[in-house]
């Protein structure tokens, strides 16, 4: 008998193993251990996108004149600068509309008059200085005459051989939304610059 006792304290020992082992799967599959939730993130929104500008209609040309100052708003929106374009004309031109439009300003500004025509939601064409101007509430056409070409605004260029009348410039402006455009990036009947040749030595052209 003391010769088996080892044997039986051997089995009975790998069978209490078993037993302790079995149990602990069973009580780990009786009672799950807890996951702790994942915890969301803060949403962050995006910021809300910038809405499109209103587009601006093609323009054409006021009068037939050469572009002889541009577009310039360096100093901001208050400061100093040219917020449009001068277009050499003759005092008394006619004066046509750059698109189709509701006149929404007509009178006098710093002694002289000017036209505002609402030509797309936004958008606001400047006119000026003008003789014998559309009134207000008028809607206009395109090439509509809205008046004639007024003295009074920068210094005129030379004037057009052969007219006869007195040079001026005639001012035109853009507004989106309140904010100076140029106008050149919209007009489409914009005469294109050419290229004058070299003088040579002696004031002649270069062969």
């Amino acid at each position: 008998m003391l010769a088996a006792y080892p044997k039986f304290a051997v089995r009975r020992g790998r069978g209490w193993s078993l037993f302790l082992l079995a149990s602990l799967m069973a009580i780990g599959t009786s009672f799950p251990v807890a996951v702790p939730a994942a915890v969301p993130e803060p949403s962050v929104r995006p910021p809300p996108a910038a809405p499109d500008p209103p587009p601006v209609p093609p323009l054409w040309m006021p009068v037939a004149g050469a572009v002889v100052r541009g577009f310039d708003t360096r100093a901001g929106p208050f400061g100093p600068g040219h917020r449009g374009i001068d277009i050499a004309a003759s005092v008394g031109e006619l004066v046509r509309s750059p698109t189709a439009g509701r006149v929404v300003f007509a009178g006098r500004v710093a002694g002289t008059n000017w036209v505002s025509l609402l030509v797309a939601p936004g958008v606001l064409v400047t006119l000026g200085p003008l003789l014998d101007p559309v009134t207000t509430a008028d809607r206009v056409r395109l090439r509509t005459p809205v008046g004639r070409v007024g003295p009074g605004h920068a210094p005129p260029p030379v004037g057009r051989a052969g007219s006869g009348r007195e040079g001026a410039t005639l001012h035109l402006s853009v507004r989106v939304d309140g904010v100076y455009v140029d106008p050149l990036a919209y007009l489409v009947d914009r005469p294109r610059p050419r290229l004058a040749p070299l003088l040579a030595p002696g004031g002649l052209p270069g062969g």
